[in-house]
């Protein structure tokens, strides 16, 4: 039995925050019902590539989940869903701030048919303040957040950060929120309303940042922190080939074995005061450039230096602590054949997750759930 069997949760969201959180609680055993539009459903289904018909973006995100077709819009709709909601535990939704009050299926209206129920609601900016109804991506949350203009190189345009921070960190928040509300309802028998917003998620990804300028007034800026390139012990350095190695030993017996393998031991005791870090940032430059990414690879094996490759995903997919950890799951699906998407982060020795049942086709659920609550 997984942890989470016997929970049921309705997913109203689409594309990446919540159908990623609703997928995380489904491998662990948590009945996801993902509820969808007539016609299109979650657009994600329509984003390439594709492995014959299915979106490779839906596979990824919506594996162990059975979909139902309902047209919120009509009444016949709204009555079936509150109906599902009579025998849910969670329901999920990431539509604007009021959208879900018009359609008569808000929080309220759920509240009213199940006072256990757990409405969970990602929304980009909150449901108060002047950007509440303001659509948004990742880039803007970032962006007004503060981590944009730490990212990228001193004196350089701010940069894209390279995964969607605010969306997958939100996700991550949605889950823990609703395992906090499923233990008090389990305690008290009463359900609660959950606001995760990506804009406040974002926000407080950056304690570090926050410590500085709440205790000192210091704003963190590309390349003026050790988070942001100032250290030359936590910096990436380019080798003779054109290739990246990050270089990430802080602390000081890292950096002394860093220097024994650089054969510098002039520098060791240099990165104790900050008036050095130019030199030593032209030096390892200088030393990282003498040799080729796996020449650096097999100098560094097993030297517990804490400076690792920078790797494309198609390397990272293909490294062996990736294959030894089992994150990337190969799937025979009878229909599509085989495939590949990523594993499973959390690691649970007596209740794991696991693949029950491929990402499913628009409505292929709709008869069998709504006979279910009749």
């Amino acid at each position: 039995m997984q942890a989470l069997e016997g929970i049921r949760i309705l997913d109203l969201s689409r594309l990446l925050p919540g159908p990623y959180c609703t997928m995380l609680l489904a491998d662990f055993g948590a009945e996801v019902i993902k509820i969808e539009e007539p016609g299109r459903g979650d657009y994600a289904r329509s984003f390439p590539p594709f492995l014959k018909d299915f979106g490779y973006w839906h596979l990824q995100l919506n594996r162990n989940k059975r979909s139902v077709v309902l047209d919120l819009k009509s009444e016949a709709g709204r009555k079936a869903f509150l109906s599902l909601v009579k025998t849910a535990d969670v329901v999920v939704e990431s539509y604007r701030p009021g959208v879900l009050e018009k359609l008569g299926i808000d929080y309220s209206a759920a509240k009213a048919v199940n006072p256990r129920i757990i409405y969970c609601s990602l929304t980009g900016y909150g449901k108060k303040g002047p950007l509440a109804k303001q659509a948004d991506h990742d880039i803007g949350y970032v962006s007004l957040a503060g981590i944009t203009a730490m990212s990228g190189e001193a004196g350089g345009r701010p940069a894209i950060p390279g995964v969607l921070m605010a969306d997958m960190n939100a996700s991550m928040a949605a889950g823990m929120a609703i395992m906090i509300a499923l233990r008090h309802a389990q305690q008290t028998g009463e359900g609660q309303e959950i606001d995760i917003s990506l804009y406040n998620v974002a926000m407080t990804l950056m304690p570090g940042a926050a410590s500085l300028y709440f205790g000192s007034g210091f704003v963190a800026q590309r390349g003026n922190n050790w988070l942001t390139g100032a250290n030359p012990n936590y910096n990436i350095y380019a080798t003779q080939d054109g290739r990246y190695l990050s270089v990430g030993c802080l602390e000081k017996k890292f950096w002394t074995k860093l220097c024994e393998v650089l054969q510098r031991a002039d520098l060791v005791d240099l990165i104790d005061e900050e008036k050095n870090y130019a030199y030593l940032k032209q030096e390892l430059a200088l030393e990282f450039g003498r040799h080729t990414l796996s020449e650096w690879q097999e100098r560094l094996a097993g030297k517990d230096t804490c400076v690792t490759p920078v790797l494309d995903f198609a390397e990272a997919v293909a490294a062996e602590q990736t294959q030894a950890n089992e994150m990337v799951l190969k799937v025979h699906d009878e229909e599509l054949g085989d495939y590949r998407q990523l594993g499973f982060a959390m690691k649970l020795s007596k209740t794991p997750a696991q693949l029950r049942k491929r990402a499913p086709r628009l409505g292929e659920d709709t008869e069998e759930v709504l006979g279910e609550v009749k």
